[in-house]
């Protein structure tokens, strides 16, 4: 679960003018206004569940309350030219996307929108606004936003490259990594049927790490073997938008890429995802 909150009070470099009170950064519209978000990552790798909470800007809440408002969550990707929009009645909604659209993790841009054009006589008192907005009549356009959080994005990862196979073929215990590459490049890891269950159902479990990292070894192992050009006519590494978001990734963690001569898998694997060991061993402090 990763928090957010975006306090009107903060500082901002700049913000837009507007002919009614919106609760951002830098505006003074709300001053006790809270917009606070909530990110809960799906099973999937490619959906979250987004819980957006107001406070001290009751205007909001009542516009909400009301039906005159409704929740929103815009995903996009700038690289691919892809966006989505996604709007609920309720607080809690689930936000997803198709990773085969995207050249990059995507970006979120949480708010509040009116679904109704009307006309209000605003008060200090029971809408929560500043002193400036007391006594004003302001008219609010259908598809206004009246709440903006911050715009937040997914850090990069070879595990949103994963896709788990259940394969009836493998033996108890046994997996293999190929590649898919009809609608983007993605990793398919073909698991016997009981090691997908157990991967599926164990979310936090230690050898569920272990094996994970396992994993990411025989695809950077598979990269390194097969997708080690970077010529984009022959069908190399730089014709995936995914796997040059993937590089990028690599890039800020200072690891060698998959096509350099002296690249390790089984290292670059341990360090992004290194074992996690018990704090004893045989009796002895770790």
């Amino acid at each position: 679960m990763y928090d957010i909150s975006m306090n009107a009070q903060s500082a901002s470099n700049a913000i837009r003018s507007h002919g009614f009170p919106v609760l951002e950064v830098g505006n003074i519209s709300f001053p006790d206004g809270r917009y606070l978000l909530s990110f809960k990552p799906g099973e999937d790798q490619a959906s979250f569940v987004i819980t957006h909470r107001i406070e001290g800007a009751p205007l909001i809440s009542r516009l909400l309350d009301e039906g005159k408002a409704r929740y929103v969550c815009a995903v996009s990707s700038p690289v691919s030219s892809y966006r989505s929009t996604h709007v609920s009645k309720e607080s809690s909604h689930i936000v997803n996307w198709d990773q085969n659209d995207l050249g990059e993790p995507p970006l979120f841009t949480p708010m509040i929108v009116s679904t109704d054009s009307c006309f209000l006589a605003l008060r200090q008192k029971d809408d929560g606004v500043h002193e400036i907005w007391d006594n004003q009549k302001v008219r609010i356009e259908k598809g206004s936003r009246l709440a903006l959080g911050h715009v937040i994005q997914l850090r990069s990862s070879i595990l949103q490259l994963i896709s788990m196979r259940e394969n009836r073929d493998l033996a108890d215990g046994e997996f293999y990594v190929d590649a898919e590459t009809e609608q983007g490049f993605r990793f398919r890891v073909n698991l016997n049927p009981s090691l997908h269950k157990f991967l599926q159902i164990q979310r936090d479990n230690g050898i569920r790490q272990h094996i994970m990292t396992h994993i990411v070894t025989a695809c950077l192992s598979l990269l390194q073997r097969d997708f080690n050009s970077d010529n984009e006519e022959d069908g190399g590494w730089k014709s995936y938008r995914n796997l040059r978001a993937l590089a990028d990734y690599l890039g800020t963690k200072c690891q060698t890429h998959w096509s350099d001569s002296d690249f390790n898998p089984e290292r670059i694997a341990t360090r992004l995802y290194p074992h996690a060991l018990p704090n004893e061993i045989d009796g002895d402090q770790v």
